[in-house]
């Protein structure tokens, strides 16, 4: 299983971030082409019961000033739009569903419409994130079509990251996996944990591995990334051999442990163990490790 397979990075959508300053220029294209609008809330959709996508409007839903621009896709214009909580009440009413996270349709999706709404969700809780100044407490209003927050003061602000390293330990035959104290029973992923401050990448890969299961690790490569708004974060995927095989726990983890090939496909299969879900760049790692898609 390649990198090529990472869930959510693969689509054909222009971001076009040359025009977002060219309101005009975005305004008069609106009037020719074709344009979609996609409502969020709180970094949700609404996903019809007979359908395989989000719900897209052809007309722009709520205030303008809450309308992103996200680019274009196959010469036709894609806006996200963020609501209020009366707007989204209204809508559901309209269309007698609810407002959804995309965990629960992430694998139905096809990819360009899986990209846009994880862009759109990410873009849409930061928005909301972000109603007054980091620096002067003052309200911010959005700017550069919903790519950037301004203040009263002038002060500005853009969509932030959280990088994160996630990294498959392998000894052998065997990999390394944990489960935290708050996930549900008999969930297993990959170690997993933030850049810090002042760290680097490598320097991060290596620190998480050793506080969260005492084993340390050599040969570190990249295999990918993954976009993972939930709320603002960056996967940054590795391998890496372990040098040592004693494992001893943090407070932050329940259990890690070490497991053969046989044992998680035989597990994974009878229901004994739960592995990360097709769509998250840990499942990506494990099947490249196992030869096969789990």
């Amino acid at each position: 299983m390649s990198s090529d397979q990472i869930h959510f990075i693969r689509t054909e959508l222009d971001r076009c971030a040359n025009m977002r300053e060219q309101k005009q220029r975005i305004n008069q294209l609106r009037k020719f082409k074709t344009c979609h609008y996609v409502p969020v809330y709180k970094g949700n959709h609404i996903y019809p019961d007979s359908d395989d996508q989000f719900y897209i409007s052809k007309q722009p839903l709520g205030a303008e000033k809450h309308q992103s621009f996200l680019g274009i896709l196959e010469d036709e214009l894609w806006f996200s739009c963020s609501l209020t909580e009366k707007e989204a009440l209204a809508l559901e009413s309209q269309l007698d569903c609810h407002f959804e996270s995309i965990r629960q349709y992430a694998m139905v999706l096809a990819d360009d419409l899986a990209h846009i709404a994880l862009y759109s969700r990410g873009l849409d809780l930061w928005q909301r994130r972000k109603k007054y100044c980091s620096v002067c407490g003052t309200e911010n209003h959005l700017e550069s079509s919903g790519h950037k927050m301004v203040c009263e003061n002038g002060h500005e602000q853009f969509p932030r990251i959280e990088p994160a390293v996630i990294v498959l330990v392998t000894k052998g035959d065997q990999c390394l996996l944990g489960r935290k104290h708050s996930w549900p029973p008999n969930v297993y992923s990959t170690l997993a944990g933030f850049v810090e401050a002042g760290e680097s990448i490598e320097d991060s890969v290596h620190r998480e591995i050793y506080e969260e299961s005492n084993v340390r690790i050599k040969d570190v490569t990249y295999f990918g990334s993954q976009p993972w708004p939930f709320p603002s974060s960056l996967m940054l995927a590795f391998n890496a051999e372990a040098v040592s095989d004693d494992i001893r726990l943090d407070d932050e983890m329940e259990d890690v442990r070490w497991f053969s090939k046989e044992e998680l496909l035989k597990w994974s299969k009878d229901g004994s163990i739960i592995l990360s879900p097709r769509f998250t760049v840990a499942n990506n790692l494990i099947s490249n490790f196992l030869g096969q898609r789990i």
